[in-house]
């Protein structure tokens, strides 16, 4: 049988539990040291990356500010779109063009444009006011990812106000047809006004002979009178087709208003017309212009109201100054002037009045054009409840 080992005293025990105790604690001290050290570093690590995110942070709200910067600048009209084609960003120059404000427009999912890539569309834009505008657009579309040919994330919608290029255009192709037209009409004012005065004069002698309350001395009254028509018109083309100068001079803008009233007033009596209430507001210093032209032209939009209302009515004529322009407006309380129509008024011959020549408006036309103006015809009622067509002419001193 073998002896049993003796036993350690407990003393021995306990000093061999306090060493592995001691090294444990040393273990655990030098991980926690480790541990620590590693801490740090990762946490230099995460300062330097929180730098450097940071940085990237401020670099893209800086361009981003860039481009809100240029996008806003831009003179061009712009309309972001996402990938449902709802609006999600206008520019300043695109609620311009659109006359509305940013609520107006974002979020709508707007068919109002239908650009195509890489060509311009044109589109005939009705402003929440009532004015028209000539506007064209073109489309980009904003790709994800090209490379991997991702699905589109939105679109770009270029808008540009061509309303002014297209007027001096229309302008310039009235003022080819007015010049055709005028040359035309010389030719045959010339030819029929020696005939016309010697018809007229040769009506003047003889009615005088004929007996007094007679058929025929009436009827020689007649063609005096309608001889008196065709030189007015003989008279209008002539105007139509008169050399391009004016007689410039300081025109009191209530001088002029009374004269053209007062014109206007005598032909609606000689035309047997019925009473039209014809007022007048001026507030307009005296400015530089042609003043038997311009009265003329008034006379002429006066005339024009006065005729649209054959049972009678109102019509109001205003001069004012706006910025660096004298605008005449004539108001009306008749049936209005339709947008087919507007288009084709100031046409020479253009009439939708039997007994009417299709010259006045023209008339109109060129003498604004001389002086450097427009004349341009509302496309919204006049306060009066008809047409309102505006004469605008260049202030000058």
């Amino acid at each position: 049988m073998t002896p049993a080992s003796p036993q350690q005293p407990p003393e021995l025990d306990l000093e061999r539990a306090m060493r592995d105790l001691e090294s444990l604690g040393a273990s655990l001290t030098s991980s926690y040291r480790s541990l620590e050290e590693r801490a740090r570093r990762v946490e230099q690590e995460l300062a330097v990356a929180n730098r450097e995110l940071a940085r990237k942070v401020a670099e893209l709200d800086e361009v981003k500010a860039g481009l809100e910067a240029v996008l806003a600048a831009l003179p061009t009209g712009v309309l972001v779109r996402d990938a449902d084609g709802h609006i999600v960003r206008a520019n300043a120059a695109a609620l311009v063009v659109l006359g509305v404000d940013e609520s107006a427009v974002l979020g709508r999912d707007s068919t109002e444009f239908d650009g195509r890539d890489d060509e311009w569309i044109e589109h005939e834009v009705v402003r929440p006011d009532g004015s028209r505008r000539v506007v064209a657009s073109r489309r980009s579309v904003v790709a994800r990812d090209l490379r991997a040919g991702g699905e589109p994330a939105g679109t770009v919608e270029i808008l540009d106000d061509r309303t002014h290029v297209v007027e001096l255009s229309e302008r310039l192709h009235a003022m080819d047809k007015l010049t055709a037209m005028g040359d035309m009409a010389s030719g045959i004012a010339h030819e029929l006004r020696n005939p016309m005065m010697a018809v007229k004069g040769f009506a003047e002698m003889l009615a005088p002979r004929l007996p007094e309350g007679s058929n025929e001395r009436r009827w020689a009254g007649l063609i005096v009178e309608g001889s008196a028509e065709a030189e007015t018109i003989l008279a209008s083309m002539m105007s139509l087709a008169s050399p391009d100068k004016l007689a410039l001079d300081s025109v009191d803008a209530h001088e002029l208003a009374r004269a053209a009233l007062r014109l206007a007033r005598l032909g609606a009596e000689r035309d047997g017309m019925c009473p039209v209430e014809l007022t007048a507001a001026v507030d307009c210093a005296s400015f530089s212009g042609d003043r038997i032209k311009l009265r003329q032209a008034l006379r002429n939009l006066l005339a024009n109201a006065i005729q649209a209302q054959p049972r009678g009515g109102r019509v109001h004529l205003s001069i004012t100054r706006e910025g660096g322009e004298v605008v005449a407006r004539v108001q009306d309380a008749g049936p209005g002037i339709s947008q087919k129509l507007a288009r084709r008024v100031f046409e020479p011959f253009f009439t939708t009045r039997a007994e009417g020549t299709g010259l006045g408006l023209a008339l109109v036309q060129r003498i604004a054009v001389l002086h450097g103006g427009r004349v341009e015809i509302s496309s919204l009622p006049s306060p009066l409840g008809g047409a309102e067509v505006r004469l605008h002419l260049p202030f000058r001193n």
